[in-house]
């Protein structure tokens, strides 16, 4: 595997399909994680893990929201 380049735009993209992907309870796949690896770069990864890590939490303090109401 070649790790590639990634802009600051494709990690801000990767970021928030994390986030998107975390929120809706998406777990996380080692194949999607090995793609973007190979394609972009480390901080690729970093991106996109980070905005899963953050959507989950939004998604969990949501569903703690509710539960309150």
């Amino acid at each position: 595997m070649t790790e590639g380049r990634s802009s600051g735009q494709e990690n801000a993209n990767l970021y928030a399909r994390g986030v998107t992907e975390g929120f809706s309870g998406k777990p996380l796949d080692g194949k999607i994680l090995l793609e973007i690896l190979d394609v972009f770069s480390e901080d690729s990864l970093r991106a996109y893990i980070l905005g899963h890590t953050e959507g989950s939490g939004d998604a969990e303090e949501e569903d703690d929201e509710e539960e309150e109401i």
